[in-house]
C-alpha cells in the first residue's frame, strides 16, 4: 500500500512538472522568436524562415534604432515619467487608500460610493481633454502623471490589505504616542511591503507603456515617451519600405526586424526590475506579529 502510494506521489509529481514545462515553453518560445526576428534579415523574415534562431545574422534594425539622438531622448522622457509618475501615483495611493481603510473615517461609506462610482463611470475623453487644456499642462509631463495619480482598482487593493491588518497594531502605536502619519510610517508600510511592491511594479509597467495619453497630451517631439518615437519610426520606415527601389529596399533595415528589435529594446527595463520584484509576490503577507 506504501509503496503503491509513494508511485502515485511520482506520478502526480512527474505530471506536475510536465505541465509546468510545457506552460514555460509555450510562454518562451514567443519571446525566443521575437530575438531571433531582430537579428535576422528581413528577407529570411519574409520568407517565414525564422523562428527560435536567427538567420542571416544582422544588427541593422538596432542600429536603425539606437543610431541618433531621438531614441535616447525618448527613452530618458520615458524613464522621467515612469519614476516620477509612480512615486506620485504610489504617495497618492497610499494617502487615500489609508484613511478609507479606518473604520472611524467620518463619511467613509459616501467616499468609497463616490470612489467606486467614478471606477464605474469614468469621465470621457473630450472633458477630460478640456480639463487638463484648462490646467495649463498641454504639452507637460504634468498631463501623463497628475490626472493618472491614483488608479480605483490599485487603491482599493491596498485600502483592502490595510483593512486586513490587526486593529491592534494601530491601537498599541497610537497608546505610545504615535499620530495617525506616524502609525503608516512606522507600523502599517513596513508591515505592506510585498503589496506595496507590487503595486509600485503594476504602476512602473503603465508608465513605461504610456502611449495614448502621450498623443493626446503631448506633440512637443523633444518631451515623447519613448513608445510614441517607435511608433512614429516604424510608420516612418514603412513610408520609406513603400516608395524604395527594389535595391534600395534591401539596403535598408527590415521593417519586421526593426519591430521586433524596438519591442525587446521597450521591454528591457521592466525584465531587469521584475526579477527584484518578484520575490515579494510569494513572500508572506505578515512580516510581523502582535506581541501580548
Amino acid at each position: 500500500m506504501v509503496a503503491n502510494r509513494s508511485l502515485w506521489y511520482r506520478f502526480e509529481t512527474f505530471l506536475i512538472y510536465l505541465g509546468l514545462g510545457l506552460f514555460a515553453l509555450i510562454a518562451i518560445i514567443p519571446f525566443l522568436h521575437t530575438i531571433a526576428r531582430s537579428f535576422s534579415a528581413e528577407a529570411f523574415i519574409q520568407r517565414g524562415e525564422v523562428y527560435v534562431w536567427p538567420v542571416g545574422f544582422s544588427l541593422d534594425a538596432y542600429v536603425r534604432l539606437l543610431v541618433g539622438g531621438s531614441f535616447w531622448t525618448a527613452y530618458r522622457n520615458s524613464f522621467i515619467i515612469t519614476v516620477a509618475g509612480t512615486l506620485v501615483q504610489m504617495i497618492m495611493t497610499v494617502l487615500c487608500a489609508y484613511p478609507l481603510s479606518r473604520p472611524n473615517l467620518p463619511g467613509r461609506n459616501i467616499l468609497m460610493s463616490l470612489v467606486i462610482f467614478q471606477m464605474i463611470f469614468p469621465p470621457s475623453l473630450i472633458p477630460f481633454y478640456l480639463t487638463v487644456r484648462q490646467f495649463g499642462m498641454i504639452d507637460s509631463w504634468s498631463a501623463l502623471i497628475l490626472p493618472y495619480a491614483i488608479n480605483t482598482f490599485n487603491m482599493i487593493v491596498l485600502k483592502s490589505y490595510f483593512q486586513a491588518l490587526p486593529r491592534e497594531l494601530e491601537e498599541s502605536a497610537i497608546m505610545d504616542g504615535a499620530n495617525d502619519f506616524q502609525t503608516l510610517i512606522y507600523i502599517i508600510l513596513p508591515l505592506s511591503t510585498p503589496v506595496l511592491l507590487t503595486l509600485t511594479l503594476f504602476y512602473g509597467v503603465a508608465n513605461w507603456n504610456l502611449f495614448l495619453p502621450a498623443i493626446f497630451f503631448i506633440t512637443d517631439g523633444n518631451k515623447q515617451p519613448l513608445q510614441v518615437i517607435l511608433r512614429d519610426m516604424i510608420w516612418s520606415m514603412q513610408l520609406s519600405a513603400q516608395t524604395a527601389s527594389p535595391d534600395e529596399f534591401e539596403r535598408m533595415a527590415g521593417i519586421e526586424a526593426l519591430k521586433a528589435a524596438s519591442v525587446l529594446l521597450a521591454a528591457i527595463p521592466m525584465l531587469l526590475a521584475y526579477p527584484f520584484v518578484q520575490r515579494y509576490f510569494i513572500k508572506g503577507v505578515m512580516l510581523g506579529a502582535i506581541k501580548g
